[in-house]
C-alpha cells in the first residue's frame, strides 16, 4: 500500500469524525464533556501529523526542503491543529470550546484538502512507487494489527 493512499482513508475517517462533532457541538452541555467528547480525536489527530510528518515529510525534505515551501506550510498547519486541539482540551468555556472545536475542524479540513490535492501528488511524482510503498509498509507497521491476523 502507497503511504499516501493510507494517510488519504486516514483522512476520510476524519472528515466523518468531524462531522459527527459538528452534529454534536449545539448538544454539549459543558465543557468537562466537549473535553471528553473531543479527547478521542485529538489523540488520533495528533498521532495522524506525527506519523504524516515522520514518514511522508521527512523523505519529500530532499525534493522540496526543509526550510521553505509546501512542508513548512504543512508543518505549522499541524502545529496550529495541535495548538487548537490543546485549547479546547483546556477550555473552561463552554461556547469558546465550541468555536475552538469549530476553527480546529475549518483548519484540519482546508489542511488535508491541500495534502490531497497538492501534496499527495507531488509525493507521487517525486518519491515513485516504490518509496511509497516501502513508506505505506512503515506507516502499516507503525499502525500495526492489535491483534494477530493469522489467528486460528
Amino acid at each position: 500500500m502507497l503511504i499516501t493512499d493510507a494517510l488519504l482513508g486516514e483522512h476520510g475517517v476524519f472528515q466523518l469524525l468531524f462531522q459527527d462533532l459538528e452534529k454534536a457541538l449545539p448538544a454539549i452541555e459543558s465543557a468537562a464533556a466537549l473535553t471528553n467528547r473531543a479527547a478521542p480525536l485529538s489523540f488520533s489527530l495528533e498521532a495522524h501529523a506525527s506519523l504524516e510528518d515522520e514518514l511522508l515529510f521527512t523523505a519529500l525534505e530532499p525534493h522540496l526542503g526543509a526550510q521553505g515551501g509546501p512542508l513548512v506550510v504543512m508543518r505549522m498547519e499541524h502545529d496550529q491543529i495541535v495548538t487548537l486541539l490543546g485549547r479546547v482540551q483546556s477550555a473552561t468555556d463552554l461556547a469558546q470550546g465550541r468555536a475552538l472545536a469549530a476553527q480546529m475542524i475549518e483548519v484540519s479540513r482546508a489542511h488535508f484538502q491541500k495534502e490531497e490535492q497538492v501534496l499527495f501528488r507531488m509525493a507521487r511524482q517525486l518519491l515513485g512507487e516504490e518509496t511509497l510503498s516501502a513508506l505505506g509498509a512503515k506507516w502499516a507497521g507503525r499502525r500495526g494489527p492489535l491483534i494477530a491476523l493469522n489467528m486460528p
